[in-house]
């Protein structure tokens, strides 16, 4: 049902994702490569259960911009349905997006937290 559709802020997805188009600017989770999410006044939803409808529709990586909590969250590699713990990056740094994701993106912390 399309109420039962996430929408990121930003994605990087398959060159053929329109031919996964599911419903009216609705695609299949297959196409996503990367999820990225910035926290504001709902960040529970970007850090709970987006995590786990990511994990579940196995999005190989998932990016939360954890404005709450000042800090950057990468969950990669889903199995059975969850995702491993992710991995932290604190302001100063640089988040190296893995290259299975197909694009060359290492975005600073800062950025990504301010905007």
């Amino acid at each position: 049902m399309p109420e039962d559709f996430a929408i990121p802020d930003f994605s990087v997805v398959d060159e053929d994702f329109r031919d996964a188009h599911v419903t009216k600017n609705h695609y299949a989770p297959t196409v996503f490569r990367l999820v990225v999410e910035v926290t504001s006044s709902n960040w529970s939803d970007d850090l709970g259960p987006k995590v786990e409808c990511y994990a579940e529709a196995g999005v190989p990586a998932y990016l939360i911009a954890d404005r709450k909590h000042d800090e950057v969250l990468l969950y990669t590699d889903p199995a059975d349905g969850k995702y491993p713990a992710p991995q932290r990056f604190k302001r100063g740094r640089r988040v190296p997006v893995p290259e299975f994701v197909g694009v060359r993106l290492e975005p600073a912390v800062d950025t990504l937290l301010d905007g």
